[in-house]
């Protein structure tokens, strides 16, 4: 029984997260893609990289298109405050799109872990769904977790295309992320 309320909080606190502004930080949109990136080039090595060379192309394609997507419908928030660095304190909702957006990755996730396994259960399908609940709510837990090469692939697509669309959409953004300068 507890496993499952547990589960059902995690989801409704997710679901929650993506229609609350949160502020936006250097973290969610330079240094978890950039960690990304280098997981990513460290499991395709690890990989015989020829065999998933298609594979990774496709999944690069369409995993822009849907950081692209998640940023169609983003609400910015300038709240007229500073953080200790003199950066503007700007909140973001991501909203519907970005919802339907992390589905989508998530079900090509389970696809490709179907089709690579050739065999995978209900439990197993909760238990992914529960890990990637908890990597979008935690950096703990996303720095955490070990992923297979095309969980990278997609993030690294995703949170890039995601980010940069916000970057350069609203130059606000790009201030929130500067590099600290301390106030004299």
């Amino acid at each position: 029984m507890w496993p499952i309320i547990l589960f059902v909080l995690l989801i409704y606190s997710f679901i929650r997260g993506t229609f609350e502004a949160e502020a936006v930080t250097r973290k969610s949109l330079v240094i978890i893609p950039s960690y990304a990136l280098v997981m990513m080039i460290c499991s395709l090595a690890e990989e015989n990289f020829n065999h998933k060379l298609i594979l990774t192309a496709i999944l690069l394609v369409v995993g822009i298109l849907i950081g692209l997507f998640q940023a169609t419908k983003v609400t910015v928030t300038d709240t007229h405050e500073q953080d200790r660095y003199g950066r503007p304190i700007i909140k973001v909702k991501r909203n519907w799109p970005y919802l339907f957006g992390w589905i989508i990755v998530f079900v090509i996730d389970i696809a490709i872990e179907f089709t690579d396994q050739a065999s995978i259960n209900g439990n197993a399908v909760v238990q992914e769904l529960v890990k990637e609940i908890l990597k979008d709510l935690s950096s703990i837990a996303f720095f955490s977790f070990s992923n297979e090469w095309f969980v990278w692939v997609l993030t690294v697509a995703t949170s890039f295309a995601y980010g940069i669309t916000l970057l350069v959409k609203y130059p606000k953004i790009r201030q929130a992320v500067a590099r600290r300068h301390r106030k004299s």
